[in-house]
């Protein structure tokens, strides 16, 4: 039992206070025990807050950011509004009561097993947070204009714009009653500018984003600003281009690997010939255009690497690359954004409406980064987690990765069969759990190796590919190349950055 809670009986309260003697309970709030002895106090507290607030705040309604964010602050006050001002201290956190209005019928009402806890509805929490308030940000007791602006953002991103007018027209009801008219009206005025129906002066980047019709994936934003960070700290190093090679051959091979790794599958000489001849194989016309597509792509990525010196220029880029990898997929709308969202296995990507905003951004961080490689992973990593388009988008994100080191005079990046599922934890340790180290390693390797391939000729190359096991099943072997081979050529005084 997680708390014993001691009735008007004073004998049972005796008994109780016996048991703590005994070592058997730990005393969390005069009446109340717990007979857990293994499990810090404070974390026992947090664990059962909202039935310690319907044991010890009976009335109040939790209220204000805590309404919101469900836990305390990092300092470990827990907000709630009640017949009169009061603080209760527990292990750990500490309960603020401010004077004021109880739980409405539009509030929320939660079961414990020591009677009802009381939260404020979304409508009331929005109103209460835009209180003036002073203090440290995060231990006040209301989180303002920008972060309501972001809290509005989110719920609009995942519930469209009817739920939020259904949650404009309750605050309205309830402004009045709880003494909030004014915040009220700074709450239509923000909501109506969101919905671009009305202009308002916002706050937070990502509701004046929404408000000018470009919204983005604030979650997404993070992960680019933590990649670019990591960056920063660990840039990554590509060689210079290996001159003497075959420009066709190295477009070739980038080409066969780029499709293969999204499941367009050649024996490479069969690949090799589709490119010589222009030609698609019988019965597989539509893969075949897929080579054929994603090379045109790439030789023209390498033979006009122009750095797009805008963010409309980078997304027109983006449309071109597409258009071009999956010419012929026309059901799959070539150039075109997606219009209906799309996932891998359990993986939801960037929602449509919210494509544009979200590259837009992540244009940002890449022209923000300080070398021509880093700008590269950037590139890849923006276009794979926010997949803009109905197909294509891996090819189309690692064309435009390797046209910023192309244009840097810098070795462009191969990912090799072989490496297919280093490449795909790599990106999905990013996606998931924000881990960068995986990402990077993963990249300087595959880097190395695009520099050791000798591109001088066919056959070198494709010898090169068979004993680095290149085309190997990832289940198979690994990725075996020794770069020391190549240092030599490399030493010529052109940085690696």
């Amino acid at each position: 039992m997680p708390l014993l809670i001691a009735g008007e009986q004073r004998t049972n309260a005796r008994h109780l206070q016996r048991l703590v003697k005994q070592g058997k309970l730990r005393r969390i709030h005069p009446g109340i025990y717990t007979d857990d002895l293994t499990q810090p106090i404070e974390a026992i507290v947090r664990r059962e807050l909202y039935a310690l607030c319907a044991a010890i705040a009976r009335g109040a309604i939790i209220s204000h950011r805590s309404a919101l964010e469900n836990k305390p602050t990092p300092g470990g006050s827990f907000f709630l509004t009640g017949a009169y001002r009061r603080e209760i201290s527990l292990p750990g956190t500490t309960l603020r009561i401010t004077k004021g209005s109880g739980p409405l019928d539009s509030d929320i009402k939660i079961p414990t097993f020591a009677g009802d806890a009381f939260v404020s509805s979304q409508a009331r929490a929005l109103l209460e947070n835009l209180q003036p308030s002073r203090g440290d940000p995060a231990e006040r007791r209301t989180l303002g204009a920008a972060q309501v602006e972001q809290w509005l953002d989110r719920f609009i991103a995942r519930n469209a714009t009817s739920p939020v007018k259904r949650l404009r027209d309750t605050a309205r009801e309830i402004a009045e009653p709880l003494g909030l008219s004014t915040e009220f009206k700074q709450l239509d005025s923000t909501i109506g500018a969101m919905l671009g129906t009305r202009t308002a002066r916002l706050t937070a980047p990502a509701a004046r984003a929404r408000a000018a019709q470009r919204p983005y994936d604030s979650s997404r934003v993070d992960l680019f600003s933590a990649l670019a960070e990591a960056l920063t700290l660990e840039p990554l190093q590509v060689a210079p281009v290996d001159l003497p090679a075959d420009q066709q051959l190295q477009a070739f091979v980038e080409t066969y690997f780029s499709n293969y790794i999204e499941g367009t599958e050649f024996e490479i000489e069969e690949a090799h010939e589709i490119v010589v001849k222009g030609r698609p194989v019988k019965y597989r016309e539509d893969d075949s255009h897929d080579i054929l597509g994603t090379y045109k792509a790439i030789l023209q990525s390498k033979q006009s690497p122009v750095i797009p010196e805008s963010a409309d220029t980078f997304v027109s880029q983006l449309k071109e690359w597409n258009s071009q990898v999956i010419e012929s997929r026309r059901d799959k709308n070539p150039g075109e954004f997606k219009t209906e969202p799309n996932r891998v296995g359990s993986t939801w990507f960037v929602d449509p409406d919210m494509v544009l905003g979200t590259l837009l951004k992540g244009y940002e961080f890449i022209m923000r980064a300080e070398t021509p490689a880093n700008r590269s992973a950037l590139t890849m990593f923006v276009v794979a987690e926010v997949h803009p388009f109905t197909d294509g988008n891996g090819r189309t994100g690692r064309v435009a990765m390797n046209q910023f080191l192309t244009h840097a005079g810098l070795t462009r990046v191969i990912i090799p069969t072989v490496y297919r599922d280093d490449y795909l934890s790599a990106l999905n340790a990013m996606s998931s759990n924000a881990h960068p180290v995986p990402l990077l390693r993963m990249f300087a390797r595959a880097a190395r190796f695009s520099r050791w391939l000798d591109m001088s000729s066919k056959a070198n190359c494709f010898a090169a590919l068979t004993r680095s096991h290149a085309t190997a099943n990832p289940n198979e072997a690994r990725l075996t190349f020794d770069d020391g081979q190549r240092s030599s050529l490399d030493k010529t005084g052109t940085s690696y950055q």
